[in-house]
């Protein structure tokens, strides 16, 4: 599952979610008219080309404000325009576009703070803000969530309110004209979802991540473990070569016999560990026993080389 797959599919399971509250609605009515919006004196329209958010935002005034907008479509975009002068103002209003004398109302950031003081409202922010301005990862791909904007002040609204939540972010400048809140932690981006309530999404990311968790302790494991047996194999040939060079030297019936029994059981014996070669010795010997034999092997091996050098 790619990249933009996923991401639809969460964003059709937030655009499913309808905000209970008339505070809620409106802040996500502020978002949706932040993003993808148009005012005039005559018009509020709004233009996207997912049809959700546009039939959300028609639901959501007439919900909030009773209003009955106009919906249609224009050159491939889906289009929900309000005409009335007084719907204008009392959407506007609402949104803390304008004040109450009708005055335009500025603030920095995609809305305005004021309609974020409950959680309920920054969960409805966040979660709308991302079907405007957020992509996510499948998380069999690797985890990283971000949400692309076109001013600093909306990358920084989206960052405290995730910081709000506990969910750490970074922010990033992209081409020298996009701010990107970012997300690269796997368990961040799982609470994200949750803060959204996405909640299939939450559940399915949260299962990939736990069998991504898997194969990779699987192959640590694995990765250690063939490690472990090359390490023994070339340790198992350099005691080899060393045995064959003091046998050639001096003949291994002229060490020690209990150096003998091991030289002899490793020569039969190559590929075994220290453990099973030690179980092979008449008495058996344990492993850091066959290891200091085999230590004092090499080090005489090496004595002979030196002497021969």
């Amino acid at each position: 599952m790619g990249t933009t797959s996923f991401s639809m599919e969460v964003k059709e399971e937030m655009l499913k979610n309808f905000p209970q509250s008339r505070h809620c609605r409106i802040a996500e009515i502020a978002v949706i008219i932040a993003a993808c919006g148009t005012i005039k004196a005559d018009s509020l329209v709004i233009k996207s080309d997912n049809e959700r958010i546009t039939q959300k935002y028609f639901t959501l005034l007439k919900k909030t404000f009773n209003i009955i907008a106009d919906a249609f479509e224009e050159k491939g975009f889906f289009a929900v325009s309000v005409n009335k002068k007084e719907d204008i103002i009392e959407i506007l209003q609402a949104v803390k576009i304008l004040d109450a004398n009708g005055n335009p109302d500025f603030h920095k950031g995609i809305v305005a703070s004021v309609l974020l003081k409950s959680s309920c409202c920054k969960r409805v922010f966040l979660r709308s803000a991302f079907t405007h301005f957020g992509t996510v990862n499948a998380p069999d791909k690797g985890s990283h969530l971000e949400f692309v904007c076109d001013s600093e002040a909306k990358a920084k609204q989206i960052s405290r309110e995730l910081q709000y939540f506990n969910i750490k972010s970074g922010i990033g400048l992209r081409k020298g004209r996009y701010h990107v809140v970012y997300i690269k932690d796997g368990n961040a981006i799982s609470e994200f979802l949750r803060v959204a309530s996405a909640n299939v999404a939450t559940m399915n990311y949260e299962n990939t991540l736990i069998l991504r968790e898997i194969a990779n302790t699987t192959n640590r494991r694995v990765n250690c473990e063939v490690a472990n047996s090359e390490k023994q194999i070339h340790a198992a040939y350099k005691q080899i070569d060393d045995i064959n060079y003091l046998n050639e030297c001096i003949g291994l019936s002229n060490l020690p016999e209990t150096l003998q029994s091991v030289a002899k059981a490793r020569l039969e014996n190559p590929d075994v560990g220290l453990k099973e070669l030690g179980e092979l010795l008449k008495p058996p010997l344990g492993k850091s026993g066959v290891n200091h034999r085999l230590r004092r092997i090499s080090e005489l091996a090496q004595k002979h080389r030196e002497k021969d050098a």
